[in-house]
């Protein structure tokens, strides 16, 4: 995978930059520590693998961007199905 992750951002959703100008969203319940989390804690995060993902040192957590891909992948066929 050659797109790697720029920033993140907070809002109603948790905004993935990525360097090749898409941004991705991913809902605060992506992972339980990430879902019982408040936006401070989520916001003392740096990028780990050179942008291959991402850790949240006050929760100690990591996600990859392999991983929210996949997710998306899954989630988007789920919502394709039911409509």
């Amino acid at each position: 995978m050659n797109t790697l992750i720029n920033k993140i951002e907070f809002d109603t959703k948790i905004l993935v930059h990525l360097d090749s100008g898409d941004v991705l969203s991913l809902p605060y319940s992506y992972t339980k520590r990430i879902e019982q989390s408040n936006v401070s804690q989520l916001l003392n995060y740096h990028l780990i693998g050179g942008g291959r993902g991402i850790h949240f040192e006050d929760i100690d957590e990591d996600i990859s961007l392999e991983g929210i891909i996949d997710y998306k992948l899954k989630h988007e066929l789920v919502l394709s199905h039911c409509a």
